[in-house]
């Protein structure tokens, strides 16, 4: 049974993390739309590496459900 909580917190964790991804990727495409176009490069590979911290958080949390199956 310890080892099932463990799961569960830790799918907890990852969830608050990827929510946390999300808001960020947001408030970065937000800050774009109301700047101007120009040196906005570093802005841009913001979000590419939040949108790639998203979908290895997504394959992580499914991979953690995958596990609570077998417990």
């Amino acid at each position: 049974m310890p080892k099932l909580d463990k799961v569960k917190e830790f799918i907890g964790f990852l969830k608050a993390i990827f929510i946390t991804a999300i808001v960020i990727m947001s408030s970065l495409i937000a800050y774009l739309y109301n700047k101007s176009i120009e040196d906005n490069y570093v802005v841009l590979l913001a979000i590419i590496l939040d949108l790639l911290l998203i979908l290895f958080l997504f394959k992580k949390i499914i991979k953690e459900i995958n596990l609570l199956e077998d417990l």
